[in-house]
């Protein structure tokens, strides 16, 4: 017989959901501003946002505002805004996968590994030594063995919070150096550990607290199902982000319904793991990791994700670990295995990571420092709590012992954030980001910023950047600073058929959109080139406020190249046209204030013959002169233009990892003075005259296995550049006489037709015999006597020219050790 449905009780269980979710939302808003305040005074001192959201927690979760507005005793936190932070964790692990660097994180598998087998061991090997002492004070009754409580003990010391590490990093934006990288990737791989252990464990008993209706077994049958449909709805992501992406080809944004669509779909599987009972992390992580990275649907569930969780989510998720405090029943008692688990978690942790730095050869101030942050134990631990609780393998007290702390752990981890924040940035301030100081390009990754005004400069650009990247799966993420027109509010009102226009503009979609223009660029170079190309987009504000950005961004990155575009464009003509005199001043303030190596591309699109800078080189038909080489691979000659100085050196360097791609050809031409050749060099041709005073060079045995110039850097730049490469037969080499300035302008404007790049240096300290009067033939002395030279010239034969700019030499700083030379 069915039993009548009580009206009353029914209105009674509603009014208490509604009270209960006005509780969530005024809690939420009181936390949120009230850590924004308290973010004020403790930014200064480079904390993260997350210590001051969770003594908003601490504060609003005192004031017991359930009792003045929830109708019923609310009788743990956790169990209020579980939902909604295990929702958060969701979301943001499927965000932090889907921004991560995939590249990067390759380069570091193996330090990361080291590390987070390191420190999951020790602590496991503590908690294994320490569990006896403990197991009277945190079991209930003498019921459960002592090695239950050692086994959870265990994944309690080993876990960290992953969320909560990598949301401290990207805040204080470390996640891009190699420090940053390696907190944020042992974080995740320990949690990942920790949660497989804790999923086998449950499954080795009766999980009564978490699926009642389950046995062992049965809990084990319905992990793996949920696995399996895990597994499916990755196989089918890809797929049905490529339709939607063909489906919005040519958009900024997939549209709303997809939208919601999508974000649907990664709750509900994130969600799987969730409903039997497991931690949802993985999942979620594995999702954003799988998710193709571009398109229209990554931009637009990007977008979509970011002010939500950085502003709202997050902000929450760190608050509700707060409110779960309970002054009431603070004690001794608390207070004391409180702070003698978390330094269990410090000690174990700092010698884990302290054993893998001897390994890595890593300072032990880092190793230090990345110990205390793998200690942040979060929401975590209070999920491994509950379950614990729920078990009867730990008492009440010992329960809002881990609470507290986890809280401890979090706090301590503020000033260290701090500490590794003012080290990454003075290391990255004084430290030379000389690409002619950096190890070979097999060994050191090269970061890129790529800074472009519209879509009409973006293939040229983007084309340089794959030259540069002889590796893509080893490349990191390239970043493209787009800088778009920022429209201005007119002064009168708008014409009838105005309106009509600008609202047909809008139901047409964005295709003609700048913005739009250069996402299709992106994308079809990341798809042909399988580089990672992340667009930033930022309105155009002036050269000054330009600058600052560009600048911020080329930190934020960690950029060992800055890429920026000429100030002049090329007419159909070959002419070369300046459009906007601002641009001109923003690359002046730009080269002054480059934090690393600062290159200016003069892109010819307009080329007659040869090899343009508009395609992939996988999509490229020109064949550019490859039959004098004999290789029908080499489509791009390159030629480096080397009259001596740091510039120089530097353009050389860029030069030789150009010529890392089996599709460039590199010439390094040096210019001397007649009559100044040297004698380790033997002519091929008898006549200069007949070659325009060019000399091919034949390298001795003694420059393919030794020498150097005696201490002059030029020299050992040259002797280096011709042991490495034209030994080996990967480039070519040159020295071209000249008598004075006049034949080096001859001969420059001479290369048109011959070579697709042509990279120079600014100048500005190059030898004076070779350049004095230069100046003259200049119209702007910004990119250097012989950059001008070469980017002005109205021939449509001549190629793209690259103007190189050397960082100049850091200051001296007493904790750095001085750059390589």
């Amino acid at each position: 017989m069915a039993r009548p449905i009580d009206c009353d009780f029914d209105v009674s269980v509603q009014n208490v959901a509604l009270d209960t979710l006005f509780l969530i939302v005024i809690q939420a808003a009181v936390a949120i501003a009230l850590g924004k305040f308290i973010h004020l005074s403790l930014r200064r001192h480079n904390l993260p946002s997350a210590i001051s959201q969770l003594l908003a927690g601490i504060i609003v979760g005192s004031l017991d505002l359930h009792d003045v507005i929830v109708h019923v005793d609310v009788q743990n936190a956790e169990d209020t805004f579980g939902r909604y932070v295990s929702e958060a964790r969701i979301f943001y692990m499927f965000y932090v996968g889907l921004e991560a660097d995939l590249a990067a994180l390759r380069n570091d598998v193996r330090r990361c590994t080291i590390a987070t087998y390191a420190s999951v061991a020790t602590c496991l090997l503590i908690a294994a030594f320490v569990s006896g002492g403990m197991y009277g004070s945190m079991m209930h009754t003498p019921v459960r063995s002592p090695e239950v409580l050692a086994a959870v003990l265990m994944l309690t010391l080993a876990n960290t919070a992953s969320v909560d590490v990598a949301r401290m990093a990207d805040e204080m934006g470390i996640a891009a150096t190699a420090s940053g990288r390696l907190a944020v990737a042992t974080a995740v791989g320990t949690n990942v550990i920790c949660i497989v252990g804790e999923g086998v464990f449950s499954c080795m008993k009766l999980a009564s607290g978490r699926t009642p209706a389950y046995s062992a077994s049965g809990r084990l049958g319905v992990g793996l199902l949920a696995l399996l449909k895990v597994g499916a709805a990755a196989a089918l992501l890809g797929p049905a982000v490529a339709f939607m992406n063909r489906r919005n080809a040519g958009r900024h944004r997939v549209g709303n319904w997809e939208l919601v669509l999508l974000l649907v779909a990664v709750s509900f599987i994130g969600n799987f793991p969730q409903s039997a009972g497991f931690d949802g992390m993985p999942v979620s992580l594995l999702l954003g990791l799988a998710f193709p990275r571009e398109g229209p649907a990554a931009r637009g569930v990007a977008e979509a994700l970011a002010y939500p969780l950085h502003a709202l989510a997050m902000p929450f998720y760190f608050a509700a670990m707060g409110m779960r405090l309970n002054f009431s029943a603070m004690s001794g008692a608390i207070l004391v295995p409180a702070v003698l688990l978390t330094l269990l978690g410090l000690i174990g942790k700092c010698v884990g990571t302290m054993a893998a730095a001897r390994f890595l050869k890593m300072p032990l101030a880092d190793a230090l420092r990345l110990g205390v942050l793998l200690n942040i134990k979060g929401h975590v631990n209070m999920i491994d709590m509950s379950f614990a609780s729920s078990e009867g393998i730990w008492a009440e007290q010992a329960l809002m012992a881990m609470v507290v702390g986890s809280m401890i752990s979090t706090i301590i981890a503020g000033p260290v954030f701090a500490a590794v924040f003012r080290t990454e940035k003075e290391a990255y301030a004084c430290s030379g980001q000389a690409l002619e100081h950096m190890a070979s390009p097999e060994e050191e990754e090269l970061r890129m910023l790529a800074c472009v005004h519209g879509a009409r400069g973006t293939p040229g650009m983007l084309s340089l950047v794959e030259l540069l990247a002889s590796e893509p799966r080893a490349q990191p993420t390239v970043h493209v600073l787009h800088f778009y027109g920022v429209a201005r509010r007119q002064a009168g009102p708008r014409l009838y058929h105005r309106r009509v226009q600008d609202s047909e503009h809008k139901r047409m979609g964005s295709r003609h959109d700048a913005a739009t223009q250069v996402n299709c660029a992106v994308d079809v170079f990341a798809s042909a080139t399988g580089l990672a190309i992340r667009q930033v987009d930022a309105g155009d504000r002036g050269a000054a406020t330009n600058a600052k950005a560009v600048r911020r961004w080329t930190e934020d990155v960690r950029a060992g190249l800055l890429l920026v575009p000429y100030h002049k464009d090329q007419h159909y003509d070959g002419r070369m046209v300046c459009r906007r005199d601002d641009r001109r001043q923003l690359n002046l303030e730009v080269l002054a204030r480059a934090p690393c190596t600062a290159a200016i591309l003069a892109d010819r699109p307009f080329r007659r013959s040869g090899t343009t800078f508009q395609l992939p080189t996988k999509m490229s038909t020109s064949m550019e002169a490859a039959g004098s080489q004999g290789d029908e691979t080499v489509t791009t000659r390159v030629a480096a233009v080397f009259l001596g100085g740091p510039d120089d050196r530097e353009a050389v360097a860029i030069a030789c990892r150009l010529a890392k791609n089996e599709s460039v050809r590199l010439t390094v031409i040096r210019f001397v003075l007649r009559g100044a050749q040297h004698g380790r060099a033997a002519a091929t041709s008898s006549a200069d005259d007949a070659t325009g005073g060019e000399v091919s060079v034949v390298v001795n045995n003694d420059d393919a296995t030794g020498g150097g110039g005696g201490g002059d850097p030029d020299e050992e730049c040259m002797a280096a550049f011709r042991r490495a490469y034209v030994a080996k037969e990967r480039a070519a080499y040159a020295e071209k006489a000249v008598t004075g300035p006049m034949d080096v302008v001859e001969a420059l404007r001479g290369m048109a037709g011959a070579y697709a790049l042509l990279v120079a240096g600014r100048g500005g300290r190059q030898p004076e015999e070779l350049v004095v009067g230069l100046e003259g033939w200049a119209e702007c002395a910004k990119v250097g006597p012989v950059g001008e030279i070469l980017a002005s010239d109205g021939s449509l034969e001549m190629g793209s020219v690259l103007v190189v700019q050397q960082k100049a030499p850091p200051p001296f700083h007493p904790d750095l050790p001085p750059p390589a030379t």
